[in-house]
Parts: structure tokens; sequence; C-alpha cells
């Protein structure tokens, strides 16, 4: 029996699991080396954990002694494989712990996609673009089974694969934001030399983005409706989406809506600035179906579509709840942006003046580059009544169409109700 760092060396037997669990502690630890297996040990500590220890000599150089892993956590015939690959190695001349813990060092300094993620979404995305959310959520989702892979790694075939996946279900245009959002993302690096080639040059396009003509019709607003009354989705996201059709403004405008917007003396909603796409805050009465269910919603502070969590809706979280609900619909499959064409195309039908829908819908008008000046510089309207008067027109119409009065479901043109500037 010999003592050593480790403990008293036992004679050395050929070692079984039976074995190993029948070594009992003692008042010292102490080892006991396997005969069918040269420098692998079972180490036995006072307070009866065992281990399985490894002596070894590099050929030509230092000798070595490593542990191999706790007994259970490691079987003994992984531990055996694992101390020949070690002992062969070192009889090589060759240190394999020692490049083993090089080559992991080398790659826990190297840029993971997440890294990558994190600084471009610090650099390029928070605070910068209003869009800034949901680009940081749609690069984490795309990306997600790679997120620990270093970045210069990461290879055209590999993002084909991920980018397929939304493709393969259906989501062509999920697909290409996905190829589109993280080929930004990539070529930032590149122009910032964190890495040196873009792996997205090259991807096929997979939605060329052909511009949406889609409008739902009237018996299409009355079935959407219905539906929608059946509690096929949450509340919030269910409201959000009437109070969409019925004042035209984007998803994510209308998701976002707080409290502190609201005027509940005059009914109107002002959208701020800093969530207006165009960046110009925007003045929207709120009457009729609208009115009726932001009233009904309203909180004291905080946000009027709240999310399980209590923080506000983004179209996002809209968006993603009719995806997965694509073949519930009662109609073809719609986006929250077509709700919004539905919208201005039914006050274009009324006779509603086009730059008083872009106005409602905070939308750059089809007027001229002068008048554009005029507008920007010197008219500080809001247009409050005439929008009021549109909505309102608007709004008796939607009534109408979601109570199935015969003449409305059906009638596609309508007389001109409006027509001015």
């Amino acid at each position: 029996m010999r003592t050593g760092g480790a403990g008293l060396t036992k004679k050395a037997v050929a070692l079984t699991h039976r074995s190993i669990e029948a070594m009992k502690p003692e008042s010292a630890p102490y080892r006991v080396p396997d005969s069918r297996c040269a420098g692998l040990a079972v180490r036995v500590a006072t307070d009866g954990v065992k281990t399985f220890d490894l002596a070894f000599r590099i050929k030509g150089g230092r000798s070595v002694r490593t542990s191999l892993g706790k007994f259970l956590d490691v079987d003994l015939d992984k531990a055996r494989d694992r101390a020949n690959e070690l002992t062969r190695a070192g009889r090589s001349g060759v240190d394999l712990l020692a490049e083993e813990k090089a080559a992991l060092a080398e790659k826990a300094s190297r840029l993971t996609v997440a890294d990558l993620i994190e600084n471009y979404c610090r650099k390029q995305v928070r605070g910068k673009l209003r869009s800034g959310k949901e680009i940081e959520s749609r690069l984490k989702r795309a990306l997600a089974p790679k997120l620990e892979t270093p970045a210069e790694e990461i290879k055209r075939r590999d993002l084909r694969d991920l980018f397929d996946e939304a493709a393969d279900a259906g989501a062509l245009r999920e697909a290409e934001k996905r190829r589109q959002t993280v080929g930004a993302m990539f070529r930032w690096a590149v122009s910032q030399d964190y890495l040196p080639a873009d792996p997205t040059a090259g991807l096929t396009v997979y939605d060329p983005g052909t511009p949406r003509e889609r409008v739902l019709s009237n018996a299409e607003i009355l079935a959407l409706w219905s539906w929608l009354e059946a509690d096929t989705l949450p509340r919030a996201h269910v409201d959000a989406l009437k109070v969409q059709v019925a004042i035209g403004a984007r998803c994510g405008e209308v998701a976002g809506m707080m409290a502190d917007e609201v005027d509940t003396m005059k009914w109107i909603w002002t959208l701020p600035a800093a969530r207006s796409k165009n960046g110009r805050e925007r003045v929207t009465p709120l009457v009729g179906v609208a009115r009726e269910i932001v009233e009904r919603r309203l909180p004291k502070t905080g946000p009027v579509f709240a999310s399980e969590t209590g923080r506000p809706l983004t179209a996002a979280h809209v968006g993603q709840a009719l995806l997965v609900r694509r073949e519930r619909l009662p109609i073809s499959t719609f986006t929250t942006h077509d709700l919004r064409r539905t919208f201005a195309t039914a006050l274009d039908g009324m006779g509603i003046s086009i730059e008083l829908i872009a106005a409602i819908v905070g939308h750059d008008s089809a007027v001229n580059r002068q008048a554009k000046t005029l507008v920007r510089h010197y008219l500080r309207t809001d247009k409050l009544e005439r929008k009021r008067a549109a909505l309102e027109a608007w709004d008796r119409r939607l009534q109408a169409i979601i109570a199935g009065e015969d003449g409305a479901v059906e009638r596609e043109n309508v007389t001109p109700l409006i027509r001015t500037a």
C-alpha cells in the first residue's frame, strides 16, 4: 500500500460496478487502481464520495493526474474509454487535456451568435428603431438553436435550414422577414470587422414582397367579427382587432394604446410621436364601436390592451395569435395590415377624400410636393371635426355590416357620404 497526494493506494483489482459500490469510506481517503486499465483508479473520500482518478505520464514530459468525474455520474466503461484515450495520446507525446482546455478557452473567447445579437441590438437597434423590440425578438427566435454557436462558424446552409422551418409551416412572409433581419445583422457584423463574411449572402428570397391588395368584403367583415365574438382569441387581442377595423390605425399603434393617451372628456386618442411610424403625433376621435371598447377597457393607468403579463400588446402578439389559428379562420388568410387597407378602401368608397383618409390613418397622402410642404410647415390643424364626421359615417356603416343587415352585407359600392379635403 502506497501513500500519495490522493491518499493511500491499495492493491489493484479488476473494478466492477458492484465492487465500487461496496467500497466504504475510511478515516483517510484512499485509491483502488483498476487492473484492467493502466492509470485508472477509484478514489474514495472520507465522506464516501467516489471519483474516477487517472494518473499518467506524457512522453518526454510531465506526469498528469486528473479526475474523470464522480462514480454514477460517469459509468465504469466510459471512465475506462476516457482513460485509454488520454493515456494513448500521452504515450505519443500529446497532452490531450491541455489541448482540450485550450480549445475551450478559444471557443469561450469567440463571439457567439447570442453575443452578436446583443452587440447588434445594443449598438444599432435599441432606442434607435421603432421596431427595435420586434427585431430583437425575431433575431432570437430565428437563431434560437444556434445562440451558443460561434458566429463565425455559421454557414449559409445552417441559416437556410432555420428559415425553411418557417417556410415549410406555410409562413413564407415570416421566413423572408427572418432572412432580411438576420441578413442585416450579419452585414453589419462584417462592416464592423466582427466577422470576415456574411453567411446570408446568396440566400434566395422566400417571398418577393409583392404589394398586397387584400381587402375584406362586407361579408368577410361580418364573418370575421362573428368569429372574434366566439372567444377564439384572448379578449385583449379581439378588442384590439375590432378597434383597428373601426379606426384604421396600425395594429401595433392600437395594441400599444395607454390610458394616458385617451382624453375621456372629448373622447379622442392621441398617439404620441414616439409610437407613430411617421414620427408625428396623431389625434383620432373615438366614436361608436371604438369608443365603446376603449371605454369598457380603459384602466386608470397603464395599457388599454394588456397581455397576460400586464404589458402592452404588440402587433407581433396579435399577428402570432392569428398565425397559429390560420386553419380555423372563417375567411381567407389575412394580415392586420389588410384590415387597415380594408378601412381605407371602405372610406374611399364612401366618398371620403384621400387626404382626409391619410390624416385618419397616419399615412402620407397622395398630394403634390408643394402641398405637402404647405401642410408640414404652415397648416397646424388635425382636421379633428372632419375626422370625427368620417369615422361616425364609417361606424354607422360598420355597425350595419356586423348586424348582418342585408343591404350592408350585399352592397359593396355605397353612395358617397363625404367629399371634403
